[in-house]
């Protein structure tokens, strides 16, 4: 599966490649596996298990907390230089499953997340470390992971630990003044347009785009654009075909390709809607709250309250938007970027602190967004907003910790 997924990605992998690499028997492929994901899903465990040994063993070994976790994540670092074509298995194309691959992730980070806890427990700092936060330096990390394994520089990963671990370490310390201005800017509540569009004219993204509203106020493409997004959300990314959307917008075959190529054009058009819609304003608040650190706090408080408000987005941007290949990876990629895009010149509120690295921006947009995906994927996603506080201390503190090192 390893080698199969290397070469043609997991989409393009069928059985017979699987046999023919394993020199197997299609009969003893299954005695095994129900199905393709089902062996990718039993591979993809067995990677994150070896790792999981692998960073245990480096952690044990004595030291103090900084030296253990310096340790570890060498330890994972290395590996993933080591095994490139596992680690991009576990780490890239996973996500393209969509839903399916989650709670497979989900349980390998929760090992690391004990790890981490634990750590801080025995040793703590200023201040306790919250669920949260230790929720995105885990999964920040394999965010950085990620990145580096798509543009082929994992090999930058071992020189980049002494970095990520001090960001880590951020967090153990107490919040200045300017993160605390952050973060009662966003305990505010604020007003959020559920489902009205702007023009205030048309239906929300839940009518059905075959509805006598929708025919009499949406475009063609904008009902074929809707009924895309209606059937990956109700059935899934990999359940997407032309007869589902041409059905569910009301429209013909011949109608949908008169406006698109392709059912992965039409799906990546509904994301685009869906999340300049979100993600503008989410934007807006930011803007609108001045040049201080509240701006960060309320364009936060703003994008949960958004996400929380609208489902679909949260269903599409969280699970389904991998699946649609590296496209989709790319626009998935760009999305996180624009949770943290703030805190880069010219956006960044003043007293925070300088430039941001580039591998800290990456494991802060990654964390923030892996702490968002975690509620939704456990149906508390209404409640958002309440960790509009805890986000922006993610966000800030690292900000914080650099401003306030020494030269």
């Amino acid at each position: 599966m390893v080698e199969a997924v290397a070469r043609r990605g997991y989409s393009g992998t069928s059985v017979r490649d699987l046999v023919a690499l394993a020199g197997v028997s299609k009969g003893a492929f299954y005695e095994y596996f129900e199905n393709k994901q089902d062996c990718f899903l039993a591979t993809l465990d067995t990677i994150l298990a070896a790792a999981s040994h692998r960073v245990g063993l480096a952690y044990s070994e004595p030291g103090d907390f900084r030296e253990k976790m310096t340790s570890a994540l060498k330890a994972f670092m290395d590996l993933v230089v080591e095994e490139p074509a596992a680690a991009s298995l576990a780490a890239v194309e996973s996500l393209t499953l969509g839903a399916a691959g989650v709670a497979h992730r989900e349980r390998a980070s929760e090992v690391f997340e004990r790890i981490v806890a634990e750590s801080f427990r025995r040793w703590p700092g200023e201040r306790e470390v919250s669920d949260p936060e230790i929720r995105a330096i885990v999964n920040g990390i394999a965010g950085i992971v990620y990145r580096r394994l798509r543009s082929g520089d994992q090999t930058e990963l071992p020189g980049l630990v002494d970095q990520l671990v001090d960001w880590g370490f951020s967090y153990r310390r107490t919040d200045g003044e300017a993160v605390a201005t952050a973060i009662a800017a966003a305990e505010q509540a604020r007003p959020v347009d559920v489902e009205e569009d702007e023009e205030g004219d048309k239906p929300g993204w839940k009518e059905p785009p075959s509805s006598r509203l929708s025919k009499t106020t949406l475009s063609q493409r904008e009902r074929i654009v809707r009924g895309a997004a209606q059937v990956v959300v109700a059935r899934g990314y990999n359940a997407l075909s032309i007869p589902a959307i041409s059905a569910a917008a009301g429209t013909s075959n011949q109608t949908f390709y008169e406006h698109f190529h392709s059912k992965h054009d039409a799906f990546l058009a509904a994301f685009e809607e869906i999340a300049m819609k979100v993600l503008g304003h989410a934007l807006i608040a930011f803007k609108s709250a001045g040049d201080g650190p509240e701006a960060i706090g309320a364009g936060l408080r703003d994008l949960t309250e958004q996400i929380a408000a609208h489902e679909m987005f949260a269903r599409l941007a969280f699970f389904e938007l991998p699946a649609a290949g590296p496209q989709a990876l790319d626009r998935a990629d760009a999305t996180l970027d624009s949770v943290t895009a703030f805190l880069e010149p010219p956006l960044a509120p003043a007293g925070i602190g300088g430039p941001v690295p580039r591998a800290i921006r990456e494991v802060i947009s990654t964390g923030v967004w892996a702490v968002i995906q975690r509620e939704i994927a456990n149906d508390r996603g209404a409640a958002l907003p309440q960790l509009a506080p805890e986000l922006t201390r993610i966000a800030l503190a690292p900000l914080q910790a650099a401003a306030q090192s020494p030269p």
